[in-house]
């Protein structure tokens, strides 16, 4: 039962690796961009999103293939099921956040996520939060946009 449960657990984050892999492009648009000092060849934008999922997917693969020469199961199977629901609580507040970046803009979104994720994990000074968060997600903004030359979604707002 135990290694039903750990198959199945890699089972998933490899399939969303797959999935993370082929969207990419759709999810991350924007120009080419070079990094100084490196080769004249232009990354993509959805260069080192795929090779997250790339190495997220090869994780997941490697834990597979481990399963049967394990004399003892992965931690996951030890995990209490309220870390998995906190876990699950926690991905569910990044789909939202994706969402919202695509109806709201980056800026907005990205101020409301750190200041939630921050108040989430136990600080709660909004004298402290508040101007981070803005400054964040102004500096990210202003380094994709006019450093790497690459295009967040903007929504109702930026």
């Amino acid at each position: 039962m135990k290694w039903l449960l750990e198959g199945t657990l890699a089972a998933i984050v490899f399939v969303a690796g797959v999935i993370l892999f082929i969207k990419a492009p759709d999810l991350v648009r924007g120009w080419a961009f070079s990094i100084p000092g490196t080769t004249d060849v232009a990354l993509e934008p959805s260069f080192f999103p795929r090779l997250g999922s790339l190495l997220l997917s090869v994780s997941a693969l490697l834990v597979l293939a481990t399963i049967p020469l394990r004399a003892h199961p992965l931690p996951a199977v030890g995990t209490s099921a309220s870390a998995y629901v906190r876990v699950g609580i926690g991905l569910a507040g990044i789909l939202i956040y994706l969402l919202a970046i695509v109806t709201f803009g980056f800026v907005v979104s990205s101020i409301v996520f750190i200041t939630a994720a921050t108040i989430a994990g136990g600080y709660r000074n909004l004298l402290v939060i508040l101007p981070v968060a803005i400054l964040i997600a102004l500096a990210l903004r202003v380094v994709f946009r006019f450093g790497l030359h690459v295009g967040l979604p903007e929504g109702l707002f930026i």
